[in-house]
């Protein structure tokens, strides 16, 4: 029997996707919608309506959808209480919303628990019952499945992984927060650090010269300055995520978006870090790897979660 159609639909920093999915695989998709062309809230709503009423003329078999949305999340209830990158997004009932207009058993969820969900149950973290999944991209998020389940906390916002201190006196953040992880290792952040260096070197360069992936390519050709920033961001992410392994005990940490498309650049000091400094116990059976299913496990995640909850069996 073949997995149930569900529409899933990835809130991106930049655009949203909108996509049919069965089980893991992308039965069609569109063509992102960019959220700097609609101003405010009900401009994208009304996108995203159009879009999600032509996926199901072409798709009448969808039984469910799903949202997946950076930010304060509230699923329980199905509101998005702060959406982030995106202004005017506060306390917007939205499950509630794409039910009326679609008649469709509709569920929000935070985008890096959708991508969780995905990679534990159709990619890089499948048949495991813990497993800690974390997002490199714009920011950083991730998601937690504790004892074969998706742990989302009191106020549902368990795995801000970006916001965990790396330096208590660091860089300000959101939320009153200094020296959050995402201040150093997102996109933006890499880049400013990798212009400083060079600068210090006496080779300037413009934001608009550098970005992730020229810098991989940089220090895979030998660059000593980019080499020693993919050492130092591996290095910063290890130790969040070593206290993450003394905390959670996992049995495998999963690492999608962007910056892990560096490879063993960023992953070798991770695993590096987490070795030196966990007990054998810990790490010897740890795996730490790449996520499988790229930028669609929010996509497939969030009509996965649809499914599931629409057939009683929410996760």
């Amino acid at each position: 029997m073949s997995p149930k159609l569900a529409i899933g639909i990835d809130f991106g920093g930049t655009s949203v996707k909108p996509g049919v999915i069965s089980g893991k695989e992308i039965i069609s998709r569109l063509d992102p919608i960019p959220t700097r062309e609609h101003r405010g809230a009900d401009s994208l709503l009304a996108a995203v309506f159009r879009a999600v009423a032509s996926l199901r003329e072409k798709h009448p078999g969808v039984s469910a959808l799903g949202a997946g949305l950076p930010g304060i999340i509230d699923g329980r209830n199905g509101l998005v209480r702060e959406l982030s990158n995106v202004p005017g997004w506060r306390d917007i009932p939205l499950a509630a919303l794409l039910r009326k207009e679609t008649g469709l058993p509709s569920i929000i969820e935070n985008d890096a628990n959708a991508m969780t969900f995905a990679e534990w149950r159709f990619g890089a973290g499948r048949n495991q019952r813990n497993v800690i999944c974390m997002t490199l991209g714009t920011g950083v998020g991730g998601g937690l499945i504790l004892d074969g389940k998706l742990f989302r906390g009191s106020q549902l916002g368990a795995g801000e992984i970006g916001q965990m201190i790396i330096e208590p006196h660091g860089v300000p953040g959101h939320y009153g927060n200094f020296g959050a992880l995402e201040k150093y290792v997102g996109n933006r952040q890499i880049v400013e650090r990798a212009q400083e260096r060079y600068a210090a070197a006496g080779r300037a360069y413009t934001l608009d010269e550098l970005t992730p992936l020229l810098l991989e390519k940089a220090a895979l050709k030998g660059d000593v300055i980019a080499k020693k920033l993919w050492e130092d961001l591996g290095f910063e992410i290890g130790i969040i995520l070593t206290n993450i392994v003394w905390l959670l005990n996992p049995d495998r940490i999963v690492i999608g978006g962007g910056v892990a498309k560096a490879g063993e650049l960023v992953f070798g000091p991770i695993k590096h870090t987490i070795r030196e400094r966990t007990s054998a116990v810990f790490h010897e059976h740890l795996e730490v790897i790449p996520a499988e299913l790229g930028n669609d496990g929010g996509m497939i995640g969030s009509a996965a979660l649809a499914v599931e909850a629409a057939e009683g069996r929410p996760s």
